[in-house]
């Protein structure tokens, strides 16, 4: 199974519903991206964080672009409805999924450290949603 989180940037909310993504199906390929991303670019201090007191390590993410051709055999998960609109236009014959299902989920790009745990909390719940939801067990 090939699961690409997908938000903005890639900076901090992809990163950290794939490492929570991976957490909790071992066996998947999770992986994000970000549509305006700038390749190359470390996770936020925040993020980084965050992640951390969760016991996740994204020290060694780096953001990437995403482009159509990563869609291939992959579920992409938006994390907010604009994401989501973006990839269907871009890959209308991929499998799109919104993250939380029915909102989108909160960006804390440039808020302090409250934001960025609420955040991670937000996904860690929105992930187990959407394994249950999608039967991705």
């Amino acid at each position: 199974m090939k699961i690409i989180c997908i938000c903005t940037g890639n900076p901090c909310r992809s990163p950290m519903a794939a490492a929570i993504l991976q957490r909790l199906l071992p066996g998947a390929d999770v992986s994000s991206a970000g549509l305006y991303a700038e390749d190359g670019m470390p996770a936020s201090r925040h993020a980084l964080l965050a992640m951390d007191e969760m016991g996740l390590d994204i020290s060694a993410h780096r953001a990437r672009r995403f482009c159509p051709e990563m869609a291939e055999g992959a579920l992409l998960v938006g994390m907010t409805r604009a994401h989501v609109r973006a990839l269907r236009s871009l890959c209308p014959a991929a499998r799109v999924e919104l993250f939380l299902g029915d909102e989108d989920v909160p960006d804390p790009f440039g808020q302090g450290m409250d934001a960025y745990e609420r955040t991670a909390h937000v996904l860690e719940e929105g992930a187990r949603a959407l394994i249950h939801r999608l039967n991705l067990h």
